[in-house]
């Protein structure tokens, strides 16, 4: 099984009247991606086994469609994840959460506890912010206990 066609449509007038006649002389409903945008841009991406009457009673109000058509529903499900993960959209929550969540924030820090995170990441072939994250961790081992018992 592969893909249908390898190119994104715009849902309007003719495409709808185009698969409407294609799935009723195949009695099968197109299965396939489908991402909307409003005025601001891309706002969602999903997937569907019946994508035509998906977006036409889509609870989420676009002004444009486009859609990607595959013969099966997991093939549709792995590109919707990846357009998910690589594209953000904000009205999607599904697949754009981290793992851990983290806070950014800068610092200033003595030259000689640079120089050591530096040799260790040189080392140990391990990303800085994991360093530091073990070495606070340690140091800080009760504080984080009462911030986590106070969550």
């Amino acid at each position: 099984m592969g893909e249908m066609t390898y190119k994104w449509y715009k849902l309007g007038h003719a495409l709808r009247t185009v698969l409407d006649v294609e799935q009723h002389l195949s009695g099968i409903k197109p299965i396939g991606v489908y991402a909307l945008y409003n005025e601001t841009g891309l706002i969602y991406i999903g997937h569907s086994s019946d994508i035509i009457t998906r977006i036409t009673n889509h609870e989420k109000a676009h002004t444009l469609a486009k859609i990607k058509l595959f013969e099966g529903l997991t093939e549709a499900k792995e590109v919707e994840e990846k357009l998910i993960r690589r594209l953000k959209p904000p009205m999607n929550k599904d697949f754009t959460k981290v793992e851990t969540e983290t806070k950014n924030f800068s610092c200033a820090l003595e030259l000689d506890v640079w120089k050591a995170i530096k040799i260790k990441h040189a080392v140990k072939d391990v990303p800085v912010a994991d360093i530091v994250n073990e070495a606070l961790r340690e140091q800080l081992e009760r504080w984080i206990e009462i911030g986590n018992q106070a969550s």
